[in-house]
Parts: C-alpha cells; structure tokens; sequence
C-alpha cells in the first residue's frame, strides 16, 4: 500500500527542528539504527523498508522512490523509522556522568554518544545549547547507541550546581590539566568536556575542581572532542 502524501508530508517536516518539537517526533535511518529503535521499548510511530523479503508487522514496505522522499541522506537507506521523544532521565546512584559544554558539531556529539555506550558511560548531559540531541546527523552518528545511553538536557544551567551539592568530584577536560595517566578518579564523578573552539567556558569552570589532560608525544595543538572524550571514558571505565 503507498504511503499516504500526508505521512510523508510529516515525515520530511521533521528534518527541521521546529517540526520535531512540535510533533514530539524524530526519525532514524539505516538498517542497524532501525532494528535498535524496534528493539528499544521506545515508542515506534511509523518503520519502513524497500526491502520486501523484511516487510513485517513491524515494518511497511514503500518503494524506493517514497523512501527518497522522506530520507534525509543523499543515498538513502533501505530501513526508515519514526519515533516518538521520548521522556528521559539519568540513572539514579550512577557514579560516572559525561558533561557536554556547547558541542556543536552533530557528528562529534553522535560519536561521543556511541563510545560512551561502549564504554558503560551510560549517562550524559548536555548544556543548553549543545546541538540538539535529535538532529538527524546527530541520530545517524550513534549508530543506534542514543537507544542505549540515557541523555538529558541543562535546559536550566543549573545541574553542575546539583551535581556539585550531592557530593560528585568534577573534573574538566584542558591542556593544561594533570596527566590522566597520573590521576586516579574520585567516585562519583562528572567529566566536563568543552567545544573544540572554546574549550570549557566561564560559566562551567566555576564548578571545576580539578582539570586533566591527554599527554601528548606528537605536535598537534589539540585533539578533536569526541576523540579527546573517547579516550578520557576509555582510561576511566
């Protein structure tokens, strides 16, 4: 059965931002990224495939003209998925969490994502003004990892504040900090990363107790964020 003018209407509205708040909705790309969002518990609204041996309850199939109307890539994949925002929240006692100030780039925010689910970093929160967790670019890069991590937005600018007051040691990532081969972590902890552009800004270095580093052997001036995150997760886990 074709899908509907209207379904698809809806469906290519949510490549912006504005129509993914007001329908509450975002979309996933990919056979891998589907098959996580059908497995996740989340609320599935629509799941489509060319693929008519895969066609199940699960999925419809549409052609592949139809799914180019709604794919947001330029070769698009052969699996599509909408799926309702859902509401999320961090785990209670967790004695690690990830803190993103302004991370802008869709690409390092999803790969941030994605290594932390394979690192058990299984909490995240983002300033209010990181690139929003729902951008396609953003979806695409974990690879099916944002079923899997619980990821919250400081829409108030005030959790570092909370965080600080229930005991958590802070920590931020800066070339000028101790070697994180020399320091061991203090449980429970919040790791704060900055922009590449940046680095962590005023507002979040006040809550900063003591800043660590990277060592480098090489010459390069600085490392890309979700590579710095990736290995300060990975010397922590």
């Amino acid at each position: 059965m074709p899908i509907s003018k209207a379904i698809i209407k809806k469906i290519k509205s949510l490549h912006q931002a504005k129509f993914r708040r007001v329908e509450n909705a975002f979309f996933v790309e990919g056979k891998k990224s589907v098959e996580e969002a059908l497995q996740s518990g989340w609320k599935v609204l629509y799941a489509f495939t060319t693929e008519s041996n895969l066609s199940s309850d699960n999925m419809e199939l549409i052609t592949e003209l139809e799914m180019a109307q709604i794919s947001s890539l330029s070769t698009p994949s052969n699996f599509l998925a909408v799926m309702e925002i859902p509401q999320m929240s961090l785990e209670e006692n967790s004695n690690k969490v990830l803190y993103l100030d302004g991370v802008r780039d869709p690409g390092n925010l999803g790969t941030i994502l994605r290594t932390a689910d394979w690192l058990g970093w299984k909490n995240v929160v983002l300033s209010n003004d990181c690139v929003e967790l729902w951008n396609p670019k953003v979806i695409q890069s974990t690879m099916g990892s944002i079923f899997k991590v619980n990821v919250i937005s400081d829409e108030a600018g005030t959790w570092l504040t909370e965080a600080q007051s229930k005991g958590s040691k802070i920590y931020g990532a800066d070339l000028n900090g101790t070697s994180i081969k020399q320091e061991l972590p203090q449980f429970p902890l919040v790791m704060i990363l900055g922009s590449e552009s940046h680095g962590i800004r005023e507002a979040a270095k006040e809550f900063v107790q003591q800043y660590i580093t990277i060592p480098s052997s090489g010459n390069a001036e600085s490392l890309n964020v979700a590579i710095a995150g990736s290995i300060i997760m990975y010397q922590w886990s």
